[in-house]
């Protein structure tokens, strides 16, 4: 199915307010910061990058882990974000009864990502 079409369609079922069973929240994970640098980089500094990094991906790892059931949570996924490609992107599945439309996906979104910022993960 083309883009346009899928775009069209996610737009009435906003517009019609209609009810899904899951979805998916894509958030900023890690700035990897060693791509793409030309001049190179020294050893050291992307020894500390990647401590530092694999630092954050555990705290994101146990922090679903210990959040899934609380927080509507079944699975997660990373990717590296298409703006960025230095950025690992998290794909975070949550499920529950979620009607479409702005406010109303944000009241079901509230909690998981108050809780994301509570916790310094935003």
């Amino acid at each position: 199915m083309p883009e346009e079409k899928e775009d069209e369609i996610i737009e009435q079922m906003n517009k019609d307010h209609e009810k899904v069973h899951e979805g998916t929240l894509l958030v900023p994970m890690v700035k990897l910061d060693l791509l793409d640098h030309e001049e190179g980089e020294d050893v050291d500094y992307v020894i500390a990058s990647l401590d530092a990094n694999l630092v954050r991906v555990r705290f994101w790892k146990d922090w679903l882990a210990n959040n899934a059931k609380g927080l509507s949570i079944f699975g997660a996924r990373v990717y590296t974000a298409r703006e960025d490609r230095n950025m690992l992107s998290v794909a975070v599945g949550v499920k529950g009864d979620i009607t479409l439309g702005e406010k109303q996906v944000k009241e079901f979104l509230a909690p998981l990502l108050d809780r994301m910022h509570e916790d310094k993960l935003l």
